[in-house]
C-alpha cells in the first residue's frame, strides 16, 4: 500500500513540476544571408488568439531598409498551463541550396522555405499547425481545415487595417499592372507613389518599412523614428495587379 502511495506521489510531483516549470533560454540562432537579404529566426505571440508562431524575418541589408515576417509553424496554446513552457523556438536555419532554407525547431519538426516565393513546406510532418497537448506535455500536429490556414491566422490582424483605410482610397495615377510576388517589387511600387505624395526624404526617414500581407493585399507601413514628424504612412497594394487601393499618413 505504501509503495502505491509513493508512486502516486511521484507522478503528482512530476505533473506539478511540468505545469509550473520555467523553460530554459532558447538556443541563439545566428542569421544567414543571401544577396541583399538577411534571414533571422524568431517568434510572435498572439495574445488575442493564444497562439505561438515561429517566424523567419526577411530583412533587406542595403537601402531601402524593410522587413517581412514569414510564418513557419503555429502552436495553439493550452489556457490552463503557463504559456512559456509551451513555446517551441526555431533552433536551426541553414541553406539547402541558393533558393531554399531548411528550418528546424526544438521539437525537431523540419520545414523548407523558398526565399523567392516565401512558400513554406513541412518536411517530416504533414502540417504547419500544432496544439499543445497537456496530457503528454508536448505539441501534436493539427491538420489544416482550409488551405494556407496558418497565413490567415498570422495575417488576421491586417484585415482591420485594410478595412479602416478603405475611406482613404487612392485616386492618383496607378503603376503599371503586374503581379507582385517579391517584397523588393512591393517596396519599389510603394516608394514610387509615396515619394510623389509625401516627399522622398520624409518617406525614407520612416525606414525600415514593415511589409505585411492579407490574402492578395500587400500592406507597407513606415516605422516611427526620431526623424519622423507626426505619424507614419500606410499603403495598401493589390498583389494581383500592383494597383494602389489606399494611402494614408498619420499626423
Amino acid at each position: 500500500m505504501k509503495k502505491k502511495i509513493y508512486i502516486f506521489f511521484l507522478i503528482f510531483v512530476v505533473l506539478i513540476n511540468n505545469v509550473f516549470a520555467e523553460r530554459e533560454d532558447p538556443k541563439v540562432v545566428e542569421p544567414i544571408s543571401n544577396k541583399n537579404f538577411k534571414y533571422s529566426a524568431g517568434a510572435v505571440y498572439s495574445n488575442d488568439y493564444n497562439n505561438w508562431i515561429g517566424v523567419i524575418t526577411v530583412e533587406s541589408i542595403n537601402s531601402p531598409k524593410y522587413f517581412y515576417k514569414v510564418p513557419i509553424y503555429s502552436i495553439s496554446l493550452d489556457e490552463d498551463l503557463e504559456t512559456d513552457v509551451q513555446w517551441v523556438f526555431i533552433n536551426d536555419i541553414e541553406f539547402k541550396d541558393e533558393n531554399t532554407i531548411i528550418i528546424t525547431n526544438e521539437d525537431n519538426n523540419v520545414f523548407e522555405m523558398n526565399i523567392d516565393t516565401y512558400e513554406v513546406t513541412p518536411v517530416n510532418v504533414e502540417t504547419q499547425l500544432f496544439a499543445f497537448d497537456i496530457k503528454n506535455f508536448k505539441t501534436r500536429p493539427v491538420l489544416e481545415k482550409i488551405k494556407d490556414q496558418i497565413y490567415l491566422l498570422f495575417e488576421k490582424d491586417n484585415f482591420s487595417i485594410i478595412q479602416k483605410n478603405k475611406k482613404y482610397k487612392y485616386t492618383g495615377i496607378q503603376p503599371e499592372k503586374k503581379k507582385l510576388k517579391k517584397i523588393e517589387d512591393v517596396v519599389f511600387v510603394a516608394e514610387s507613389i509615396l515619394f510623389q505624395i509625401y516627399g522622398e526624404e520624409n518617406i525614407k526617414n520612416e525606414q525600415p518599412y514593415h511589409i505585411s500581407k492579407y490574402k492578395n493585399k500587400w500592406i507597407v507601413t513606415g516605422s516611427l523614428t526620431k526623424e519622423c514628424i507626426g505619424g507614419v504612412f500606410e499603403i495598401v497594394i493589390n498583389a494581383d495587379n500592383s494597383q494602389i487601393e489606399s494611402v494614408i499618413h498619420g499626423e
